[in-house]
């Protein structure tokens, strides 16, 4: 019983890509190799200089690889008793936001650490879900988390907190997934699935295998009061091509969106990465090679991804201009992962009551 509630709130937020790892459960593949097929999913971000995702570190607890993209610097946040999620960087590059919980406590930290000096300050406290933060700019910045909903259960929803103040909900759709999230010019992109706040599935018997299907929805965005202005009343999905769409990440200026997308042959489900425009003409992407992609994250006109192999990931970089692709190569054991630089995080602040 305890392995399931650390596999379900380690999966909090994006519960459909994780379900393979918990299939792998039953069906004799070893616990390592499922936490990996699970945190592919949970974080993966870069910026000019770094990329850093998240990474199984053997003992049931996660941390966050930071890597140069140039050169051989590898360092890890990795602190004792802790596990780390949803790593995210600034569009700068400056700061790193991501969610941790201390081993035995049911109190969820979303932190904000400078990335020059790793000085941290704790943002929001909870024991509710927490996941997909995401820097916004201007101290704001946005996450996912659940709230109670008139049926007595909990949906998942867009919130905005600054340093020192108290959250405030965006969105009111009580999904029941919702991760990840992005921001790019004036539109916000996210994953998701539900049924209160969401147009009626064109699955009409939600077999996904019967239909095309995106969970991947695009609102207006105001960077300046990190706001949605003219929210619908029902979520509309976008990027609807063939075969399954999900896990959307906006390129910086809004004009390009990448997600993963399978075909609807069913097991195994096999999640290529598609590169679109924001109407949702595709224009390229990558081809899983290994087990599976994490969420794209664009720099500029480069789009990179993770890729987990059995004994290594595989960090994809490719020129959306000149459509050139380079790789960089890490082992994922926990022996290797022992030896890598660790970063000391020092941090301080408190979160707003809530």
């Amino acid at each position: 019983m305890t392995a399931f509630v650390w596999w379900f709130s380690s999966c909090q937020g994006h519960m459909q890509q994780c379900y393979a790892s918990f299939r792998g459960a039953t069906s004799g593949v070893d616990r390592l190799t499922q936490e990996r097929q699970r945190s592919i999913h949970g974080g993966f971000t870069a910026s000019l200089s770094t990329v850093a995702f998240q990474i199984p570190l053997g003992d049931e607890t996660e941390g966050i690889v930071v890597l140069d993209r140039v050169g051989d610097g590898e360092r890890l946040i990795a602190t004792k008793n802790y596990t780390h999620w949803s790593p995210r960087f600034s569009l700068d590059g400056e700061r790193l936001v991501f969610v941790r919980q201390m081993v035995g406590s049911k109190d969820r930290e979303l932190l904000s650490c400078e990335t020059s000096t790793w000085h941290c300050s704790i943002l929001f406290r909870t024991q509710a879900a927490l996941s997909s933060p995401v820097d916004a700019g201007n101290g704001n910045v946005i996450f996912s988390t659940t709230v109670q909903r008139a049926d007595g259960g909990r949906g998942f929803d867009v919130f905005v907190v600054r340093k020192g103040q108290a959250p405030v909900r965006l969105t009111n759709y009580e999904a029941y997934a919702l991760s990840p999230i992005s921001v790019g010019g004036n539109k916000i992109a996210f994953g998701a699935e539900g049924k209160r706040g969401f147009e009626p599935s064109p699955c009409a018997d939600r077999d996904s295998l019967k239909c095309d299907k995106s969970e991947i929805y695009v609102l207006e965005f105001d960077p300046s009061n990190a706001t949605i202005p003219n929210k619908p009343t029902a979520l509309a999905p976008r990027f609807a091509v063939a075969g399954y769409s999900i896990s959307p990440i906006l390129s910086g200026d809004g004009k390009r969106v990448a997600f993963l997308n399978t075909n609807r042959k069913g097991n195994p489900w096999r999640y290529n990465i598609a590169v679109a425009d924001i109407d949702g003409v595709v224009d390229g992407g990558f081809s899983v090679e290994g087990s599976a992609f994490s969420s794209g994250a664009f720099v500029g006109d480069t789009l990179l991804v993770n890729e987990l192999f059995d004994d290594h990931y595989r960090i994809l970089s490719a020129d959306l201009s000149s459509r050139r692709v380079t790789g960089m190569g890490i082992k994922h054991s926990p022996e290797y992962l022992r030896t890598i630089e660790p970063i000391t995080l020092l941090v301080d602040g408190q979160s707003a009551p809530w």
